[in-house]
Formats: C-alpha cells, sequence, structure tokens
C-alpha cells in the first residue's frame, strides 16, 4: 500500500518523508480512527484516506518527527473517521473529539449507554470549533496549554481561556441531558 501513495509523490526527499510518516504513525492513526468509529475495517479506510491527503499535502509538512506532524496526521486520521461517521448516521455535522474522554465513565453510569453518546455528539457537533479542536488536542492528544498556543499560534492565555469556556459549555449540557434523561 505504501507503493500507492507514494505513487502520487513527486520528490524523492517527499516520498522519504512520507515513507518516514506512514512508518511512524500508521498504528497510532488506525487507533485514533477505531475509537472514533469502533470498526477496524472503517478505521483503515479512514487511515487510507489520511493517507492520501496527507501525500496531497507532504510539501507543508516539515520534520517527519516533530509534535507539529504527529498532531497533523492524528488529526487527518480522525476527521476522516469522523466523515465516515457522518456518512453512515446521517449527521450534518459531527465532531466527537473527546466523546469517551469528557465525560467521566469511572463516576458515571450514564456514559455507557448508546443515548449518551448520541447526546455528546450532538453536544459537540453544536460546539463552536474553536473548542473543540482546544479540547481535543487537550484532552485526546495530552498536550499543555502552552504546546497548543504553539501549535496553533494564538497566545497561552486565549488557549486556557478557550479551554475553560469549552468545558464550561460541554459540562452544561451534559448536565442538561442528564437531568432530561431523569438523573440527577
Amino acid at each position: 500500500m505504501l507503493l500507492f501513495y507514494t505513487l502520487l509523490i513527486e520528490e524523492d526527499d517527499d516520498k522519504a518523508k512520507f515513507e518516514k510518516i506512514y512508518t511512524l504513525y500508521k498504528k497510532k492513526m488506525w487507533y485514533v480512527a477505531n475509537s472514533v468509529l469502533s470498526d477496524s475495517y472503517l478505521a483503515e479506510d479512514a487511515v487510507h484516506n489520511a493517507f492520501l491527503g496527507i501525500a496531497k499535502n507532504i510539501k507543508r509538512i516539515g520534520d517527519a518527527e516533530s509534535s507539529k506532524t504527529l498532531s497533523y496526521v492524528v488529526t487527518a486520521s480522525k476527521n476522516c473517521a469522523i466523515d465516515i461517521l457522518r456518512k453512515r448516521k446521517g449527521l450534518n455535522e459531527v465532531n466527537i473529539d473527546e466523546l469517551y474522554d469528557v465525560s467521566d465513565k469511572k463516576s458515571s453510569s450514564f456514559s455507557s449507554t448508546i443515548e449518551t453518546e448520541d447526546f455528546i455528539v450532538k453536544t459537540l457537533a453544536a460546539m463552536p470549533t474553536v473548542y473543540r479542536d482546544v479540547l481535543y488536542l487537550l484532552i485526546v492528544e495530552q498536550m499543555s496549554e502552552k504546546e497548543i498556543a504553539e501549535l496553533l499560534g494564538r497566545r497561552p492565555g486565549t488557549i486556557h481561556q478557550q479551554v475553560r469556556r469549552g468545558r464550561m459549555i460541554l459540562k452544561e449540557e451534559l448536565m442538561k441531558g442528564a437531568k432530561g434523561n431523569g438523573n440527577k
């Protein structure tokens, strides 16, 4: 399969960079896609689509081993998985970046049901993109606020506020949903 992707790339340096990215991140990308889709075959499709996009944009990628590259390829894989999920569920906009991490499964039986997952998906879909992206990088990628600020080219204070507001929005909506289902 690697040969197929490298055929899309013209320059030898870019081919070598792509091969390194493929080798380093293929499993991580599959894991992220599978955590979104919960289907290993669909996750493989998502990773394939992500690698097609990476091959097309290989010139924009700097060092293959940088944290920026890791974040880029993981986000590409996640977004391709979400696209597949949208098509399968017929949803207009879905972003389930932190579906499993934000709801605190250990302390809440509410998060273990399918209905809850659907509610979280809808809540995240309604959340402004700026908060979803920052929460994803913080929670899923486990980046610090400082690293997120550097990656996104924003001030650390701005990132701190976006994290705080995103968590507040998500918490309020989850509490409303829990009360609506008879939980207190």
